[in-house]
C-alpha cells in the first residue's frame, strides 16, 4: 500500500488541491450569499392606524443600511384611463394663500428600520386629484397601486417597492375599507430594473403626470426576480 502511494502521491496531490478549492469555493460561495442576504435592500408599504381612507401609508426601510427616499408614485385608473403621478409632497399642508414654504415633502433619509408617513390615504388622493379635473376623483378609482423609491449605497443605486390596494365602497358611494391587494410588497432591486427606475423618475419631474401605469415595466413577469 505504501508503495502505491508514492507511486501515485503526484495524482493524490492534484486531488487533495482540487478538493481543497473545491471547498474553499463552497464557502466563499455561502459567505458571499448571507452577505448580500444581510446587505440587500428592503422597503416595506403598509396601512397603518385604520382601515378606511384615514389609513396611513407607512414606507419602512427594513434593509441594513440607510437610504434616502426619493419618491413616492401612485398609479390608478380612473373612466377607462390609467394615470401615475407623484404624491411625496404633502400638498395639503401648502398656505390658503400659496405660501410654498408651508408644503412640506415626505423625501429624506430613513435610517435601517424606520419609517416614514407618507400621509393617509385621503391625503394621497387628495394630492393626486390635484392633477384632474374629475369632479368625483375618488368614487372613481377602484384601486391604486404605490412605488416607493430610494437611493441607497451613497445614492449610487435606486431601489424600489410596489404594493397595490383596492378601495371598497358602502352603500352610500363612500370608500369604508382599503384593503391591501398583495401580502408584502414586491421588491424592485435588479441592475436593469435600476435603469428603468432612473428613466421613470426622469419622467416624472419632466411631465409630472404619466397618462399609462409603470408598475408592468418594473414588476416583471409574476416569479421573476427583480
Amino acid at each position: 500500500m505504501w508503495g502505491w502511494l508514492h507511486d501515485n502521491s503526484t495524482t493524490l496531490q492534484v486531488l487533495v488541491s482540487l478538493l481543497s478549492t473545491c471547498v474553499w469555493i463552497t464557502y466563499l460561495h455561502v459567505f458571499l450569499s448571507s452577505y448580500r442576504r444581510q446587505t440587500r435592500s428592503s422597503l416595506m408599504i403598509s396601512r397603518e392606524g385604520a382601515r378606511d381612507l384615514k389609513a396611513r401609508c407607512i414606507v419602512s426601510n427594513m434593509g441594513s443600511e440607510a437610504a434616502f427616499l426619493m419618491d413616492v408614485l401612485v398609479e390608478f385608473e380612473t373612466e377607462g384611463k390609467k394615470f401615475t403621478t407623484s404624491v411625496i409632497d404633502r400638498l395639503e399642508l401648502q398656505g390658503a394663500e400659496g405660501d410654498t414654504s408651508k408644503t412640506g415633502s415626505a423625501q429624506g433619509p430613513m435610517a435601517s428600520g424606520s419609517y416614514v408617513d407618507i400621509g393617509s390615504f385621503e391625503d394621497i388622493l387628495t394630492r393626486a386629484h390635484r392633477q384632474f379635473d374629475s369632479a368625483d376623483f375618488t368614487r372613481d378609482i377602484l384601486r391604486t397601486r404605490l412605488i416607493a423609491i430610494a437611493a441607497t449605497s451613497q445614492a449610487r443605486d435606486l431601489v424600489a417597492a410596489c404594493r397595490g390596494f383596492e378601495f371598497i365602497f358602502g352603500t352610500e358611494g363612500s370608500v369604508v375599507h382599503v384593503r391591501p391587494i398583495e401580502i408584502a410588497a414586491k421588491q424592485i432591486r435588479s441592475r436593469r430594473k435600476r435603469k428603468s427606475l432612473r428613466r421613470l423618475l426622469e419622467k416624472i419631474q419632466r411631465d409630472e403626470v404619466l397618462n399609462r401605469s409603470v408598475s408592468p415595466e418594473l414588476i416583471g413577469r409574476p416569479g421573476a426576480e427583480n
